[in-house]
């Protein structure tokens, strides 16, 4: 044997055949090119491999990719059966309704309560309510332990703006909080002509702030004890009309006619009827004029003039349904600016007129300093609601009668965010 070099800087050992050919032995370039042809046979090897690497951690990240793709689908998949839950849950079979798997929930609550109340028992009653609400009657403990659903809450909800006028013309604005603070525009300084060199002058805008504090309201609906199976879905619609409507009415009271007494249905704010006098924006009918039947054309038409005027372009008027009457009477001679114009609403001068059941009925009684018809952009009132409508079930309150109670409870308040935006008719002091 003896030491060889490479063109690779390698050292090899040949085998040393003494100089001759024979013997099958191979010669120094022979064994030289057969170990070169080796090395190139290794290195492709080695970038197969290395291609191949390549391509398995390519593969790798498509996989994890495919696998978050898959994992992301199933998630919008969830998604959508919830919320196909949600819209079938939301659709009410018929106007003014719930859907029959609300109304059920709430006559579930009502058979709770009649099990703890003793007025009712036996283990069919256990088994609807096991069967309506999911859980056992014997360990539920009231309805807190089985609180009203968000998509039933919601249904409620949708009733109570079906009902009532306060939800319909005025902005409902949920609150995060216990109490809320929302900026408003007092003071609006105007810009102006600046000379040439001149000194700009500083403008500052001033904010209120408006409070917003819910406050409590609701009842108690009292059912008979003598439930059965066939009754509940149509005991849950009427405790879901029933709770709308009264609902509907003390937002609508508040919202419209509220007088900030903080007692009965009044909140600690006052309504429109009473805030539109406190903010100067009214125009009070002459002297002697103290009944609803003495407003004049000219006095309806006098509130537009007391709104502010970008009000103007989007302002109605607002008053009760027996003024309708008093209002085709204005129509004299060729003059016919009252317009009932059948489905499509009525209208005075060609402002919309929207008819709102809480506020002062038609009279010919003296009724002194008072508010009757409002004119302005509802919108600018807030309708500020906390949480959804609650629903608890009572075993005590109905006991002398031997009646089920379930109790009904809203939070909210009102708020008026810009004083300009709602002026008022009020009749004369004297």
């Amino acid at each position: 044997m003896k030491r060889i070099s490479t063109k690779l800087g390698c050292l090899f050992l040949a085998p040393d055949n003494g100089g001759g050919t024979g013997g099958g032995t191979l010669n120094e370039n022979e064994f030289q090119a057969k170990v070169l042809g080796s090395v190139e046979a290794i290195a492709q090897k080695s970038k197969d491999l290395e291609a191949k690497i390549a391509a398995i951690e390519k593969n790798g990240g498509d996989i994890a990719s495919l696998k978050g793709e898959i994992d992301k689908l199933a998630a919008d998949t969830q998604a959508l059966r919830k919320a196909n839950l949600a819209a079938t849950t939301r659709t009410a079979p018929r106007k003014g309704e719930v859907t029959e798997d609300c109304a059920r929930h709430l006559g579930g609550l009502a058979l709770v309560a009649g099990l703890k109340g003793g007025q009712l028992a036996g283990d069919r009653i256990d088994g609807m309510v096991k069967d309506i609400l999911g859980v056992e009657a014997k360990t539920a403990l009231s309805s807190s332990d089985i609180p009203l659903p968000v998509q039933y809450n919601a249904q409620v909800v949708e009733l109570v703006s079906a009902y009532g006028a306060a939800r319909r013309f005025g902005t409902v604005f949920p609150l995060g909080a216990g109490t809320v603070k929302l900026p408003k525009l007092t003071t609006d300084p105007a810009f102006g002509l600046i000379a040439a060199s001149g000194t700009v002058t500083e403008k500052s805008p001033q904010v209120g702030w408006v409070t917003f504090t819910p406050e409590k309201f609701g009842g108690l609906v009292r059912l008979p004890s003598e439930l059965d199976e066939d009754s509940i879905i149509a005991i849950g619609q009427f405790v879901a009309r029933y709770s709308a409507r009264q609902l509907a009415l003390v937002e609508d009271s508040n919202f419209f006619i509220g007088t900030g007494a903080g007692s009965g249905a009044n909140g600690s704010v006052k309504g429109l009827c009473v805030s539109t006098i406190d903010n100067s924006k009214v125009v009070q009918m002459a002297s002697t004029k103290t009944k609803y039947s003495d407003a004049t054309l000219a006095n309806l038409r006098s509130i537009r003039a007391t709104v502010d005027a970008p009000v103007i372009g989007m302002g109605a008027y607002y008053m009760h349904p027996s003024f309708e009457q008093h209002l085709s009477g204005l129509n004299t001679a060729g003059d016919k600016p009252y317009q009932a114009n059948g489905s499509r609403g009525a209208t005075l001068d060609g402002y919309a007129i929207n008819w709102v059941d809480i506020m002062p009925a038609y009279s010919t009684s003296a009724n002194v300093s008072k508010v009757f018809a409002l004119f302005g952009d509802l919108s600018y009132q807030y309708l500020a609601t906390r949480g959804g409508v609650r629903m608890d079930t009572s075993k005590e309150a109905g006991f002398t009668t031997d009646e089920i109670c379930i109790r009904a409870l809203e939070r909210f308040t009102i708020g008026l965010m810009a004083n300009g935006a709602v002026s008022g008719l009020e009749t004369a002091a004297s």
